[in-house]
């Protein structure tokens, strides 16, 4: 499990400034899944709408883990929890569309998302390292 990185606590200054970058982070996030989706709406009309999406994803998934990063994850471990987020975000977009505040809902529900990781990253990490120990023993 080493190998995974993990959590290194960060301190005072650190600690406060990286948790206002990944908040950031977790807003560009909703933004970009957002605008994900309005490129799906263009998809048939446009060839070039799939790819779009797919950057705006790749995009998405890569700030999000050097937000990881910013809070502290290392390694493998803040990619993991990265592709999580993006992924179960994405998935969550869709039902956002129908909403009249599809932004807002879906800003919100990054963060609330991101709260955990936010607010007891060492406990995340152990998680993470323990569904990982029983899944690949």
């Amino acid at each position: 499990m080493q190998a995974l990185g993990g959590y290194q606590p960060l301190s005072g200054v650190a600690r406060a400034v990286g948790d206002i970058v990944f908040v950031g982070v977790l807003g560009l996030a909703a933004v970009l899944e957002h605008l994900q989706f309005q490129l799906r709406a263009t998809e048939s009309a446009r060839w070039w709408a799939s790819n779009g999406r797919d950057v705006v994803n790749t995009f998405a998934l890569a700030t999000m883990a050097v937000g990881m990063r910013v809070i502290g994850f290392t390694g493998p471990m803040s990619f993991l929890l990265a592709a999580t987020l993006v992924v179960t975000l994405t998935a969550l977009q869709a039902s956002f569309e129908r909403s009249h505040h599809g932004i807002v809902v879906s800003a919100g529900t990054s963060l609330f998302l991101g709260l955990p990781i936010l607010l007891a990253p060492a406990a995340v990490d152990a998680h993470v390292k323990s569904l990982l120990e029983t899944l690949f023993p």
